[in-house]
């Protein structure tokens, strides 16, 4: 076919040859049509072509927005104070929390020399740090005196690293310690550079939408947690897993902080402090969150989490179709019992369950309703089945000197110090009242633990009793409850309790494995096998659920030929019932009365201190 610089020109070559030919040329107006056919489908391909690339530019068009406006929204609703300058120290950007720290107003102040802002007594090393920071490019650090118009002085620590911008070398300050954020100005933010500032952030950072999910992810966040940006966007942040902060800071509008354990790439926890604040649009409203994420300088956090191999070992490792709701009941109440389960984790998904079991999807899917009514999991849309918030006795304010009493309570449980056993003065305002509790749990090994730590350790009346399971059982234990002042039980009886609690006006107590055993079962199993003897074997199996567990084996009390099959010079875990009807002599890998604590010791303080201090207000006034 011959070349044609335009349609026109096509078309005026092959008019002639479309004029009323004789039967001689029917070659050439064949030829004809069949240029004519190949230059309409050319013209057919490079219209959808042309389609195709109007369409893909403006979602490339919206996506850029889209992350422009994320970005823009996490600088400006970052909880610190924080600024963009040039190398000589000019202020080009500030975020909300710098506009009410420096008292900018309307734009005013950007473009401004920072040291317009800085104390007399600051401005020499401030200077000097300039000078520093022109010649190398790595973050300092200074104790800066700022003067914002009309305003006391503020004390801050600025923390001012490099950043690479359109216009050449800028730098990034972070302001700690300053006031929280406020209404700021709009100012021509360059995405670019926005990003630069972000990744340039020297702690983890990330931007969520009002639903959690992660708008964006800088590279501090990637260093702490080992999850790529793309791993994390458009999913909740791994190391925000209790939404109910999320939701307080939104609802709030004011920043929040609190501890976490993150979820890390690999599969482990990281002990992070987070400052979570809201994040708005530019119509001022909440349209999200921002996290800060630092390493938690109390890396001992950490050391309660559970393995993804032992979670699944627990939960599902010989579940069946009839059998894995109470599989997954006992396993998680056995997380949380020892301490690897909080509220908020996430559990197996339904897909990664039935591919780990082959149980159809859709009975899992019915077992974690069910979970889910009992109020021991929360199924979330789009953020999976984690476990439900745990029941804890409400907080209410006491007297000065109540306050004070409480706290020397829990002070004295850490070092287990008997409270009975303290000088007269705290034991007249503890023991003045009789407090009884009511120690729930289905096994004997279960009762007697409860009853000893509320007993031994608080001074307390405590009695035991056995869960019913049919209703003139469960007419039984609801008598013995009503002649209680608060109920003891552990996370297996939890969710049941929670009801007849309300219903009666009485606290839930919760108590679980005191860590000190828990880690010293765990470094025994590590080594080698363990014996565990127990009254009841249903015990047992709650113990198989620490890490290692399946080196675990378990010997009744009532068994005698086992239990003299004992070795005598080899450590047992023996519960304190099983110690209370075995007769012979047992060498044990820890006491038996250092098993079962409450999990809640200033609850209980408060609780003993609430009973024996409230009669006594009218005659001190």
């Amino acid at each position: 076919m011959r070349d044609y610089r335009s349609l026109d020109d096509f078309l005026r070559s092959i008019e002639p040859r479309l004029q009323p030919l004789g039967s001689q040329d029917t070659s050439l107006l064949e030829e004809t049509v069949e240029e004519l056919k190949v230059a309409v489908e050319e013209l057919r391909v490079t219209q959808e072509q042309l389609i195709e690339e109007t369409r893909r530019s403006g979602e490339e068009r919206e996506r850029s927005a889209m992350s422009d406006r994320a970005f823009r929204d996490a600088f400006t609703g970052a909880p610190l104070p924080m600024l963009l300058t040039d190398i000589a120290g000019v202020i080009r950007y500030a975020n909300a929390a710098a506009g009410a720290l420096l008292a900018l107003q309307s734009g005013r102040g950007t473009g401004k020399p920072l040291a317009v802002y800085v104390a007399p007594t600051s401005r020499r090393p401030f200077r000097n740090l300039l000078n520093h920071l022109s010649t190398e490019a790595a973050p300092g650090t200074l104790a800066l005196t700022l003067q914002p118009r009309n305003r006391a002085p503020v004390t801050t620590e600025a923390t001012v690293w490099p950043v690479p911008g359109e216009g050449g070398m800028m730098l990034g300050w972070a302001l700690r310690d300053a006031v929280e954020p406020a209404a700021e100005p709009e100012p021509e933010e360059s995405a670019a550079t926005l990003r630069a500032a972000w990744d340039s952030l020297p702690v983890g950072a990330a931007a969520m939408d009002r639903d959690g999910s992660v708008l964006a992810w800088n590279r501090a966040a990637r260093e702490l947690l080992g999850w790529t940006e793309e791993e994390v966007i458009g999913r909740p942040n791994p190391a925000v897993a209790d939404e109910a902060t999320l939701d307080a800071v939104r609802a709030r509008g004011e920043p929040a902080e609190t501890a976490a354990l993150a979820e890390s790439r690999d599969g482990g926890a990281v002990a992070v402090e987070l400052t979570v604040a809201p994040m708005t649009d530019a119509a001022g409203e909440v349209s999200g969150t921002v996290a800060l994420m630092r390493a938690s300088q109390n890396g001992a956090a950490a050391a309660r989490c559970w393995p993804e191999s032992e979670m699944r070992r627990v939960l599902l490792e010989g579940a069946t179709a009839g059998t894995v709701t109470d599989r997954l009941r006992a396993g998680i109440a056995a997380g949380l019992h020892a301490g690897y389960l909080r509220g908020g984790d996430r559990l197996p998904s339904i897909r990664d369950a039935a591919a780990e079991t082959g149980i159809d999807h859709r009975v899992l899917a019915l077992a974690y309703r069910r979970l889910a009514a009992a109020g021991l999991v929360e199924v979330r849309s789009r953020k999976g089945v984690r476990v439900a918030p745990q029941r804890v006795p409400a907080e209410h304010g006491l007297g000065e000197t109540a306050e004070w009493l409480a706290e020397l309570l829990e002070q004295a449980a850490a070092l287990q110090v008997r409270v009975p056993g303290l000088p007269e003065l705290v034991r007249r305002w503890t023991a003045g009242v009789e407090i009884r509790c009511a120690c729930v749990d289905d096994t004997a090994d279960g009762r007697a633990a409860l009853a000893h730590a509320f007993s031994h350790q608080w001074g307390i009346a405590a009695f035991p009793v056995a869960p019913g399971n049919t209703a003139e059982g469960r007419r039984e234990l609801a008598d013995a409850l009503r002649d209680a002042d608060l109920i003891a039980t552990s996370h297996y009886h939890a969710p049941e309790l929670a009801a007849l609690c309300d219903a009666s006006r009485r606290p839930l107590l919760l108590a679980a494995l005191t860590q000190d055993a828990v880690e010293a079962i765990e470094e025994r199993l590590a080594r080698g096998p363990l014996t565990a003897v127990v009254v009841d074997a249903a015990y047992g199996e709650r113990l198989r659920a620490l890490r290692g567990g399946e080196r675990l084996s378990v010997v009744c009390a009532s068994d005698v030929a086992a239990i003299e099959a004992l070795d005598p010079d080899t450590p047992v875990l023996a519960t304190l019932a099983a110690q209370q009807q075995v007769t012979r002599k047992l060498r044990l890998l820890v006491p038996a009365t250092n098993l079962v604590s409450p999990t809640s010791p200033r609850a209980l303080a408060r609780l003993l201190v609430r009973a024996n201090v409230s009669p006594r207000r009218p005659a001190e006034a």
